[in-house]
């Protein structure tokens, strides 16, 4: 089982279509909840070092915080992956949910290592801002690439459905946070006495 895990990493990592569709298939469950913790430690400390070394609080109080990061990027994997499917069932994909949960939960991988590259870019110095948004934005697009295969493995869809199944809520949100204040604004106008 071990050597199990070993390929899958290295799926994930080296060809991560084919990660994910075994991830589908065999359904690692003790290798999706190491993945998911690991994930929400490494975003709590690697997030903990670099917020104290531009502010004044001690890194102690910040890492009392890493139980209620892990928990809340826990909650938020859950709540994308019933988001998610239900616009793909909007966009006429059929797939199952339980394949979604664990291929976007590892499709969290990448978060691995903001925790190790956080140390680094802290061990860097005068450029550590500049690195730690390099590293952030690689990782970010990383975990984007591989929700998007996630998507395509569970859905059996084309890179254009995966990717508008994908970017809808994120749409939706923005129009939403756009035209909510303008709604209000427009509403208060509406009601001001002539």
């Amino acid at each position: 089982m071990e050597n199990n895990y070993l390929a899958l990493l290295y799926d994930l990592i080296a060809h991560p279509g084919r990660g994910l569709s075994r991830a589908r298939d065999d359904k690692p469950w003790i290798f999706l909840v190491a993945v998911v913790i690991l994930s929400g430690i490494s975003i709590a400390t690697g997030t903990t070092l670099f917020v104290s070394s531009f502010t004044g609080m001690g890194r102690i109080a910040l890492f009392s915080n890493l139980f209620l990061v892990t928990v809340l990027l826990t909650l938020f994997w859950v709540i994308n992956v019933g988001i998610l499917h239900f616009f793909a069932e909007v966009w006429g994909k059929r797939g199952s949910v339980i394949d979604l949960f664990i291929t976007l939960g590892l499709a969290m991988f990448p978060f691995v290592f903001v925790s190790p590259l956080s140390l680094l870019a802290e061990g860097l110095g005068g450029g550590r801002v500049f690195f730690q948004a390099l590293f952030t934005i690689v990782l970010l697009l990383w975990c984007f690439l591989l929700a998007l295969s996630a998507i395509r493995e569970v859905y059996f869809s084309q890179t254009f459905e995966a990717l508008l199944i994908l970017l809808t809520p994120i749409i939706l949100f923005m129009l939403l946070f756009i035209f909510l204040p303008l709604a209000y604004i427009l509403l208060a106008i509406l009601s001001l006495p002539l």
